[in-house]
């Protein structure tokens, strides 16, 4: 329930839609960028390329987001695609255009990539620049060239042609960690939950109390998740959320989980949801 979601009103989707439809059916005048490979995976792919260590950022490596659109032929697409590469190109560049307008390249991957996996990870993709073995070098260009928060242009892949967004370098520390956590909702909460009746104060002032038995080392975390956690499902795993990755959790809540040490509890954190105490464990 953390995760970063895709929320678009109807009218919205459906314009898009009738857009993309409409240049889908137009003539491709431009030659794209020559194929280059692209791994396929699931969540946090890594991409590696060792002529990448001379990028001006001084990163062990850079995060983007990647939205693919596949035609009929292409590498790896589903046997019941029908799409052609005409029809391919002219999606892949109105859902850019669209992305540089100002929509949000995480919410239109969830929505229109053709990548198995990408509803999950969001597209998010990690390039280390310290691996022996080279990168293509198109992808890897297109990707340096950006600046965090920059969109590209539609680039051709083996997979279909895809997008790229430049996200912001990564932190140095684990690229995935494991915690648990206790939350507090409230009604009027961006994300509130329908069986919560209590207001904000209500709920800050639970959260603390919360925080407060959670830090003591004899708490029983389970047993404190099993009586105060309001999120669907979490009194039976004692609030635990597994592993996940960096971009897989709203912001304030990931910086706060990464920011922990294993074994450590944080304070109370906002988020969207209401209020977490965040244990990591892993």
């Amino acid at each position: 329930m953390l995760m970063k979601t895709a929320e678009y009103s109807r009218c919205g989707a459906i314009s898009r839609l009738m857009v993309i439809a409409l240049l889908v059916m137009a003539a491709c005048a431009h030659k794209p960028t020559s194929p280059e490979n692209i791994a396929r995976a699931r969540a946090l792919p890594t991409y590696t390329s060792s002529s990448a260590a001379n990028a001006p950022s001084q990163s062990d490596s850079i995060e983007v987001r990647v939205l693919t659109v596949a035609y009929r032929g292409a590498r790896g697409a589903a046997p019941e695609q029908a799409r052609t590469r005409e029809q391919a190109v002219a999606r892949a560049r109105m859902l850019a255009s669209m992305a540089q307008g100002g929509e949000k390249l995480g919410q239109l991957v969830g929505e229109y990539s053709d990548r198995p996996g990408a509803s999950e990870d969001r597209g998010i993709v990690r390039i280390r620049r310290d691996h022996p073995e080279p990168f293509e070098a198109a992808f890897m260009n297109a990707a340096l060239a950006l600046s965090p928060g920059h969109v590209s242009d539609a680039l051709e892949q083996p997979e279909g042609f895809v997008v790229i967004e430049r996200l912001k370098d990564p932190q140095s520390g684990p690229a995935q960690i494991g915690a648990k956590h206790i939350l507090v909702g409230y009604v009027g909460s961006a994300k509130e939950l329908p069986h919560v009746t209590r207001n904000e104060a209500e709920a800050r002032s639970l959260a603390q109390k919360v925080a407060s038995e959670a830090s003591k080392p004899a708490t029983d975390w389970n047993a404190l998740a099993a009586q105060y956690t309001d999120e669907p499902g979490g009194k039976e795993r004692g609030g635990d959320l597994g592993k996940f990755g960096r971009g897989q959790m709203v912001d304030s809540f990931e910086k706060a989980a990464f920011a922990l040490r294993v074994g450590e509890t944080s304070g109370v954190i906002r988020s969207p949801f209401g209020f977490h105490i965040i244990r990591r464990y892993e």
